[in-house]
């Protein structure tokens, strides 16, 4: 059947959204739209693609339903054929669904739709209520107390509570992974309170400024739940905490539950009934999303109506191809994540930083931005520069090749002395033709470039050891939680754990002190002074080459409507704001 024919047969509710281009594309749009994330702003990261296959498995469904005001639909249940089902394709697999482990754009696609957070950010970056209907900050700002929203329950129907909260506070520090070092070294597990069952409050070791927006990554779990399925462990009376059963079952409030968990080849969600939210008129009942990793397979499935949404990171062929379709649409929107060439700065040759700026003057920025990846926006050191913060006075290097040998015969070295490894995402189109450019720009320069594909797993896997981290790796790094701190502590700070985020392994003092220092100061304008210093004594050590900033591209279905983009990772997959028109 093809894609005409099936949608033909699908319901048509809704109303037209406004295009993503339309909101977004024009340059005062995009510095309104991230001009509050000045000093709230944005960071953190998303990761590539990993191995995997496709899956066409049986879809699930489920009842639905909600109570909000005016924009939710009662819709049918079980086998009804009045269901309906979104298809999507990611290129990286769901390597866990725990809330305590969760890193990359994959893991928390499943976490902000199976699990609820106190806060959650809206389309502009700001901070809203969620779980939380509102808060309060102490006068010296380190106790922060949440009033939780009546009616909110889990999937097991148990209410949500501030006893659940603490639990979860406390299950994500001891667990110790996943973004737990985010909270790990401001908050101590005794200091998070009931004050009663709607109220909770957390007291911080000291001054903190993104904490609440870190919260935004800190889901709350059923306690009950948990504990009634927890294994013999490390913890005590509380046994593994739950991380056998988390591992591939939810324990969330969030809008859908999980229906289904084949981690090689897809994950599907069905709608929870009793959702103390609300959903748009012609909300999916269900939704799978299918690993596949082979941009031709992506376009077939497209074509005949079997694939609803691609992923991200598909070749830019395939979004020409899809575009051409009568019943296919691709849309893009600028976004803040950059695509870095990461440099292990603690392993020769790279760990010498003549090397890495050489390589910074010997790349063709041009030529990968244009002809690569076309739509991109130019980078300009670390931090993108829609931030309100962002350091305008930074210096980003341009292709001079012969500078960078100049800058290499300056150091004494001759052509042939250099030979680093190159690593990225297999099968990932854009990313091997990123390695073929920087090999041959190498090249002229002097440095030998071995080009070392690899799964996704496998780099996360190889940045956890400064030896194992190869000279050079590809990757996307972009929001995780609104604040600019992420882009700098999770990258840069050498307290930060060894993952794909730092796989720099910076080891700079100053910078670690000016982002202890931003931290630890509430003034926004201080702040963010410090956010300027910082930017150049990164730039000035050459870690990265900063390639460009991501304009994110999907194909969708004619009927597909209200993708949302928010500042943060893998939140502009909320579920609740697609509906089938």
């Amino acid at each position: 059947m093809s894609r005409k024919d099936i949608t033909q047969t699908r319901s048509q509710v809704g109303s037209k959204s406004e295009s993503i281009r339309a909101r977004f594309g024009d340059a005062a749009s995009r510095r309104n739209f991230l001009k509050v994330l000045g000093t709230a702003g944005i960071a953190g990261l998303a990761g590539c693609s990993g191995g995997g296959e496709s899956y066409n498995g049986e879809e699930q469904t489920t009842a639905s339903g909600g109570d909000g005001e005016g924009t939710e639909t009662e819709t049918s249940s079980g086998g009804d054929s009045g269901s309906s089902t979104l298809r999507m394709s990611a290129t990286q697999r769901f390597g866990t669904v725990d809330p305590a482990k969760g890193t990359d754009y994959t893991q928390v696609l499943a976490l902000v739709n199976l699990y609820d957070p106190l806060v959650f950010p809206d389309t502009e970056g700001n901070l809203q209520g969620h779980l939380a209907e509102d808060w309060t900050v102490s006068d010296d700002n380190q106790t922060y107390t949440f009033t939780l929203r009546e009616g909110a329950t889990f999937h097991s129907g148990n209410p949500v509570t501030a006893e659940d909260v603490q639990f979860s506070a406390e299950r994500f520090l001891d667990i110790n992974q996943g973004y737990s070092s985010l909270l790990g070294n401001v908050l101590s597990k005794e200091n998070v309170t009931v004050e009663d069952e709607r109220t909770v409050s957390f007291t911080l070791d000291r001054v903190h400024s993104p904490f609440l927006a870190t919260l935004v990554l800190l889901f709350v779990v059923d306690k009950q739940q948990v504990l009634d399925n927890a294994e013999d462990g490390d913890f005590g009376d509380r046994g593994d905490y739950g991380q056998s059963f988390l591992n591939d079952n939810d324990a969330g409030s969030g809008p859908y539950e999980l229906a289904g968990f084949e981690r090689q080849a897809q994950i599907s969600f069905s709608r929870y009934a009793d959702y103390w939210g609300s959903f748009k008129d012609g909300a999916y009942d269900n939704v799978t999303v299918q690993i596949i990793t082979n941009d031709p397979t992506v376009r077939s499935l497209m074509k005949t109506g079997e694939l609803d949404m691609s992923s991200q990171y598909q070749s830019e062929e395939t979004y020409e191809a899809l575009a051409a379709e009568d019943d296919i649409r691709v849309e893009s929107v600028p976004t803040v994540t950059t695509f870095y060439f990461k440099i292990n700065t603690q392993k020769a040759p790279t760990d010498d930083p003549a090397v890495r700026e050489a390589m910074a003057y010997g790349f063709d920025y041009e030529t990968a931005r244009n002809e690569i990846a076309p739509g991109s926006l130019p980078a300009q050191g670390p931090l993108p520069t829609s931030f309100g913060v962002h350091n305008d006075d930074i210096v980003q290097p341009t292709y001079d090749p012969e500078k960078a040998r100049q800058i290499l015969a300056d150091a004494g070295y001759e052509e042939g002395d250099i030979t680093v490894q190159n690593t990225y995402v297999k099968d990932y189109g854009l990313e091997e033709k990123m390695g073929l450019l920087f090999q041959q720009n190498m090249d002229e320069i002097g440095i030998d470039v071995e080009l070392n594909p690899q799964t996704w797993g496998t780099m996360t896997e190889l940045a956890t050891s400064v030896e194992d981290t190869p000279h050079i790796n590809q990757v996307f790094y972009g929001p995780v939680y609104p604040s600019p701190d992420t882009v700098f502590y999770n990258q840069y700070h050498s307290e930060a754990a060894s993952t794909w985020m730092s796989m720099e392994h910076l080891e700079d003092e100053a910078v670690d002190s000016l982002i202890d220092e931003a931290r630890s100061t509430v003034d926004a304008d201080a702040r963010a002074e410090l956010y300027a210093e910082v930017q150049e004594r990164i730039a000035n050590q050459y870690p990265d080459l900063f390639i460009f900033v991501q304009s994110k591209k999907h194909a969708f279905a004619d009927d597909v409507r209200g993708y949302t983009f928010r500042p943060s990772m893998s939140f502009d997959y909320w579920f609740p704001d697609f509906y089938q028109e």
